[in-house]
């Protein structure tokens, strides 16, 4: 009996004085995770650890019972120990900010370390539009701010390091312009008691259009459903576009080479549900559709020679809009004598963009397998001049559009080529020359006949021939 008291009475003085240390101070965020270190001591292998929170028993480790699991069921599922057994909440709720302490034990000795644990805030931010001002508040509690002094700094989504202004236990930020770069999570770092961080956190939503493609979109004639992009430059809900103000929106076109204003083809229909349709009633370039999940892309049903030109896709909130703009490039194969062509006949066959192509285009030929112009020498002319087109060029040409050895796109056409038919009124006027002419030579032979058949018939007069002829009178005999 003297012995197990003078044992308690070791250990209660070896742990009198970690019991007096002031707690030390841990910070946290509501719904994030938070780890209060256990103070290495003892050996691990024999060591007993135990967590309690304001004096309620969490969770222990026990070096002879291998299983450790939260005793305190309002815990369960949310407290864990590390492999150094430290303990781990997964997720902090505002409950729990108060006191905790890690009791170790081994045989006779004893060390506790209290731990307080206090509450960092970011106000929510609501979604901002482009172009507008961001302020962002860390806050500290006091208590914890007057004991530990933390050194704060902002992280932006863009990596970049921002700096608030401190006033009292709380850290402001403030951003005039805000682009799409500043959309995500922003971290309000918290630096304290030489070795300790804090990463609160919170998420920045920046209503703004997806950045336009640097090149057009290439297509060929005759392409079919070709997709015409407008998108958010993050992810989007139309609970979201309503809390910024959404009004209106629209698509509008601009064709090549014209100096028109631009043509409205779609306006947004918002309710009862978003939908694209047609401006005026009537047929457009670009096909009717329902937005699905605030994607704002439209189609062209099939395209021709005149889709060229820019797509501008305008969202209106309040007095501000927000446009993106899309060139569409369509590749065509013009010949020079329609889709057929009789054999002998000239042919030129251009590859086009319906404009002077840029330095850093160019076109690839592939003609058909028995074309006469198989051996084409690179670089390849845009325009291809066959002097006389024979049977073996038709078939199909096609036309690639490269840019950096990458096909953009190619553009196909069919020749057809077929044996030169002869003139009917050549053909005509040959059967009626051969026809007068055979009328000529009957008629010619009649007459002649008819004139022989008329000679014979006459009779010819007879004459007395004497053998001395005298003048006319009377003679004696």
């Amino acid at each position: 009996m003297f012995l197990e008291l003078l044992l308690l009475l070791l250990a209660s003085s070896h742990s009198s004085s970690s019991a007096a240390a002031q707690p030390q101070v841990i910070l946290a965020q509501i719904g994030n995770p938070v780890t209060l270190p256990r103070t290495k001591w003892g050996k691990d292998e024999n060591v007993h650890v135990h967590w309690s929170f304001n004096g309620i028993s969490l969770i222990r480790r026990n070096p002879t019972n291998p299983s450790i699991r939260a005793e305190n069921t309002e815990w369960q599922g949310r407290i864990s120990l590390s492999s150094d057994f430290s303990l781990i909440i997964s997720h902090v709720n505002a409950s729990d900010f108060g006191t905790f302490q890690c009791l170790q034990h081994e045989l006779v000795n004893e060390h506790a370390t209290t731990y307080k644990l206090y509450d960092v805030s970011i106000h929510a931010q609501e979604p901002l539009l482009v172009n507008a001002a961001l302020t962002l508040s860390c806050e500290i509690d006091q208590g914890a701010f007057v004991l530990v002094r933390p050194s704060v700094q902002w992280i932006g989504p863009d990596n970049k390091i921002y700096t608030g202004q401190q006033s009292m236990n709380k850290n402001t930020l403030t951003v005039k312009t805000v682009s799409a770069k500043h959309s995500g999570k922003w971290t309000c770092e918290l630096k304290y008691n030489g070795g300790f961080t804090l990463k609160a956190m919170t998420d920045v939503t920046i209503v703004d259009l997806a950045p336009s493609t640097s090149d057009p979109i290439y297509t060929h004639d005759s392409a079919y459903n070709l997709n015409i992009p407008c998108s958010f430059s993050s992810k989007m809900t139309w609970s979201t576009l309503n809390k910024v103000g959404v009004t209106e929106g629209s698509w509008s076109f601009s064709p090549l080479n014209r100096s028109e204003s631009p043509r409205t083809l779609l306006d947004l229909n918002l309710t009862p549900s978003a939908a694209w349709k047609s401006h005026d009633g009537t047929q457009s370039l670009l096909m009717e559709s329902e937005v699905k999940d605030t994607v704002l892309d439209v189609k062209i049903s099939k395209v021709s020679v005149n889709n060229r030109g820019t797509y501008t896709c305008n969202l209106k909130f309040g007095s501000q809009t927000i446009s993106r703009n899309v060139q569409v490039e369509v590749l065509q194969v013009i010949s020079s004598a329609g889709k057929v062509i009789y054999a002998g006949y000239p042919l030129n066959l251009t590859c086009t963009l319906g404009h002077p192509m840029s330095s850093d285009l160019e076109v690839n030929w592939i003609t058909p397998h028995s074309s006469s112009r198989q051996n084409l020498n690179n670089p390849y002319p845009m325009q291809l001049s066959i002097p006389a087109v024979g049977l073996k060029d038709r078939g199909r040409w096609i036309c690639e559009l490269k840019k950096n050895s990458t096909v953009l796109t190619s553009a196909t056409f069919t020749l057809k080529v077929e044996n030169a038919p002869v003139n009917i009124w050549m053909i005509i006027a040959i059967v009626v020359g051969v026809l007068v002419l055979i009328l000529i030579i009957v008629i010619t032979v009649i007459y002649v006949r008819r004139c022989r058949e008329v000679k014979y018939r006459r009779r010819k007069r007879k004459y007395c021939c004497c053998k001395n002829p005298q003048l006319k009178g009377f003679y004696k005999t």
